[in-house]
């Protein structure tokens, strides 16, 4: 009399094994691009975002000056993050999508560990002679963002001004 064979034989077992260990090396690293591909878009959205709120704010003030109303646009750095980080967007680390900026090259432009966009104001300054007879050349209101070396992507300085926008490129990875 015959037994029929009940479970799987250790061969079979060990070519399951084998399978799901090929497919899992496949799988995870395009996972894991996949991941970091979102996470640049996001940064990316946040400083586009950033792009726009800047150019239309400033468009916004400038009509306002034009038929004779006060301006509305933040005056300070700190009031720049609360506008642009307004609907609570998140950067892909965690964290504001934007924060208070310098132009340190080491630190202070934005973080790139966390993909968080920096944020700098500079107000408007007219001209004034130094003391050694050279004069500051004037300076309009303009706002700064830099898009963090994040990832794969190089740093971007974005300067938004009443004359439009200008970017640059300016470290790459």
């Amino acid at each position: 009399m015959n037994n029929p064979s009940h479970g799987f034989s250790l061969f079979e077992l060990l070519i399951a094994t084998a399978v799901i260990g090929i497919v899992s090396a496949l799988a995870v690293p395009a996972y894991r691009s996949y991941i970091d591909t979102a996470n640049m878009t996001k940064v990316t959205a946040n400083f586009e975002q950033g792009l726009w709120v800047g150019q239309s704010t400033f468009a916004k003030d400038k009509t306002r000056v034009t038929i004779g109303l006060p301006r509305t646009a933040p005056s300070d750095t700190q009031g720049w993050i609360e506008l642009l980080n307004k609907g609570g967007v998140q950067a892909p680390g965690g964290g504001p999508a934007d924060i208070p900026s310098t132009n340190n090259k080491t630190s202070g432009r934005g973080d790139a560990e966390k993909g968080v966009v920096g944020v700098q104001w500079f107000a408007a300054r007219e001209s004034k002679v130094r003391k050694n007879g050279s004069v500051r050349p004037v300076r309009d209101a303009m706002l700064r963002l830099w898009r963090p070396l994040y990832l794969s992507f190089v740093e971007q300085r974005a300067e938004i001004s009443d004359e439009g926008i200008d970017i640059r490129i300016q470290r790459k990875n």
